[in-house]
């Protein structure tokens, strides 16, 4: 009796033992993955500070070294690291009077099981200021960031960033630009900046077109597919205006 009361007691603690043992591995797995969110947290703000005075070298190492990185913005998209550095120009003057503030705000962030990749979606929420003519000339934005992320040698990194601007705003802006003053008088405005994306994008999805950006993550309640799909389909979307500017 004494026999079968030990070896029962030794299954017993075995088994137990074999529980903590799952227990602490998926700890374990929940711990990194929060510190995969705070370290692609960083990354993201990280970009968003260095765009301010758009720190063309440090927004490009903040991208993958991959082939397939690439960055869509409202005109197109740009591949690879030689696309990727076309349209931040490393290297490039930037004017002390220069300021693109850009906050990236209330993020959702999804890790895949293997803890390799993730997907975010933010708000960018800022200010750019220039001197294209006197005097300075505020614009402010709000854009969508939906964001892959790559993990490279234990370093998250930015895979593909998208940008939808939702909605842009100059006060006292005329079409031809800001109102001229007694320093501006006389000064013509530089032309605006020549766009060369690698794939231009067909449509115009800017504020008020009502286009929503996908979502990468399913409803956190229900688990079911959002409907922009749906929504976007409805729309009878303008073809693309930065081409004519290319």
């Amino acid at each position: 009796m004494a026999k079968a009361t030990t070896e029962t007691r030794l299954e017993s603690l075995e088994k137990e033992i074999k529980s903590l043992k799952r227990q602490v591995k998926a700890k374990d797995k929940q711990l990194q993955t929060l510190q995969d969110i705070e370290d692609i947290k960083k990354l993201q703000c990280a970009y968003g500070y260095y765009l301010e005075h758009w720190m063309g070298e440090e927004i490009v190492d903040c991208f993958s070294k991959s082939e397939a990185v690439s960055g869509t913005f409202v005109e197109g998209t740009y591949y690879g690291q030689e696309g990727i550095r076309k349209y931040f120009h490393p290297g490039r003057d930037v004017p002390p009077d220069f300021l693109h503030m850009v906050m990236q705000v209330s993020p959702v962030i999804t890790v895949e099981p293997n803890g390799k990749k993730a997907y975010g979606r933010w708000y960018g929420y800022g200010t750019i200021l220039s001197r294209p003519t006197l005097p300075l000339d505020p614009a402010y934005m709000a854009v969508i960031y939906e964001m892959d992320y790559v993990k490279e040698d234990g370093v998250w990194k930015i895979l593909k960033l998208r940008l939808l601007m939702h909605y842009a705003y100059t006060s006292g802006r005329t079409p031809q630009g800001p109102p001229e003053t007694k320093e501006s008088k006389g000064k013509a405005a530089p032309p605006p900046p020549k766009l060369s994306p690698d794939e231009w994008a067909e449509y115009d999805t800017q504020y008020p077109s009502g286009y929503i950006y996908p979502f990468h993550f399913k409803h956190p309640v229900t688990g079911k597919p959002t409907t922009e799909a749906r929504r976007n389909a409805a729309l009878k979307l303008k073809p693309n205006p930065f081409k004519s500017r290319g």
